[in-house]
């Protein structure tokens, strides 16, 4: 079945994307010069014909499902706008070498693409991008993911990327809602605490819970070798001690979770369709992550995005008609369909309390999280922090850095990493 509807999903975006062509322009009947002598009565009249106003260019790099239904917002503009707009669908981890690709062959690049924010970091890195407006309200986070040089580099279309903190309703009636009390409830008999431990992604919303960054100061660098880090790295630790010990992979967390062998689990809401999947029995609760009592925070995932885009040498009045599609993109209305046909949340702040949002425990619970959920900018500085992380976390989850040792460890990556 998912196969056929998989093929149903891209037999209909090629058939929307030539319904989005727009028929030629009628050819105008022009009046000819007034000559100074009376015209021979077998003279042809003569006329001029209108250029016809090309298709806009858009690549979309999203799940077939998801395409499809962008196939559908763009029939339906085409319709209501008469600007003709040609879809194509590309796979997310090789469009930025689509893009280069096409600027090499003195092929027509994309004039707008329609992808992430990891897309938008590769793509502005390549120099294929140019600043956009600000249009709507957009999440602040989202507005993060976008900015780099005080520009804003992408349209916020959606919100999705949230950690959020998942338990099993047979094990536990209410989820925690601090950190102290799922310590304490995670480390009851068998209940356990699984998630991707030395992963970046999993250590930052402990560290802006305590108030501190992976990046900051008026340049962006780096800021991992702080108090907060520390504190966010003890807290991390302690975590770490309710985490079954047979339990060595991110798959084999969920797996234990999905079988009720563990009570509480930190995931992705992008894994939600795997949990539901692992095994009928599961009776699965989503929460927002919890509040660390030592400074009344709550701990903050990173959210991520899907952004529209446009290519660097876009410009006239072709970039007025990819700008006035943006703003058909971020319109109250066109948001209420993005949440309903994509079950992710709008990028807009107004759209947090619609009612698809609170009737979906999913939805709500990133909802709940999504104002103060902070972006990660799209520099180089950032993913050297990452990769900071991402290179010394794992040695003091085994016991051979302390938290200090490791955070200092961390920063002298991330700044050599941003030297390179």
């Amino acid at each position: 079945m998912k196969t056929i509807l998989t093929f149903y999903g891209l037999f209909l975006c090629l058939v929307l994307a030539a319904a989005c062509a727009a028929p030629p322009a009628p050819v105008a009947e022009m009046p000819t010069t007034i000559p100074t002598a009376a015209p021979s009565p077998t003279a042809p009249p003569t006329s001029s014909p209108t250029p016809t106003i090309r298709p806009l260019r858009l690549w979309v790099a999203e799940s077939d499902a998801a395409t499809a239904a962008v196939c559908l917002l763009v029939a339906d503009y085409a319709a209501s706008s008469g600007v003709a707009i040609e879809l194509s669908a590309k796979a997310s981890d090789t469009l930025r070498m689509s893009v280069a690709s096409v600027t090499l062959t003195g092929d027509p690049p994309p004039d707008m693409i329609w992808a992430d924010q990891e897309a938008l970091a590769g793509l502005l890195a390549d120099g294929q991008l140019q600043p956009v407006p600000l249009l709507g309200n957009p999440l602040p986070g989202l507005l993060t993911d976008a900015t780099a040089d005080g520009k804003l580099w992408g349209v916020p279309l959606t919100a999705q990327g949230e950690l959020l903190l998942l338990y099993n309703r047979k094990t536990t009636a209410i989820p925690p809602t601090t950190s102290d009390e799922l310590i304490t409830r995670s480390r009851e008999g068998s209940a356990g605490l699984v998630m991707a431990w030395d992963e970046p992604r999993w250590l930052l919303p402990w560290l802006y819970g305590f108030g501190g960054a992976p990046t900051g100061g008026p340049n962006g660098l780096p800021t991992l070798d702080t108090p907060e880090m520390r504190n966010a790295l003890g807290l991390l630790r302690e975590l770490a001690v309710a985490s079954p010990a047979v339990v060595k992979s991110y798959q084999g967390g969920q797996r234990w979770f999905g079988a009720g062998e563990v009570s509480f689990a930190v995931d992705g809401d992008w894994a939600l369709p795997a949990y539901r999947t692992l095994t009928p029995t599961l009776d699965l609760g989503i929460a927002p992550l919890p509040v660390i009592p030592a400074t009344g925070r709550r701990a903050l995932p990173m959210i991520a995005g899907s952004f529209l885009m446009l290519q660097r040498d876009l410009g006239g009045a072709d970039r007025d008609r990819a700008t006035a599609f943006a703003t058909f993109l971020v319109s109250p209305q066109t948001q209420m369909r993005l949440i309903h046909n994509l079950g992710r949340l709008s990028a807009n702040q107004k759209a947090l309390s619609d009612m698809a949002v609170r009737a979906d425990p999913a939805l709500a619970a990133a909802a709940a999280q999504a104002v103060g959920a902070p972006g990660l900018p799209p520099t180089k500085a950032a993913r050297c922090a990452l990769f900071g992380i991402d290179t010394w976390l794992p040695s003091m989850l085994q016991g051979t850095l302390d938290q200090a040792q490791t955070a200092t460890a961390m920063q002298q990556e991330a700044e050599a990493c941003v030297t390179r």
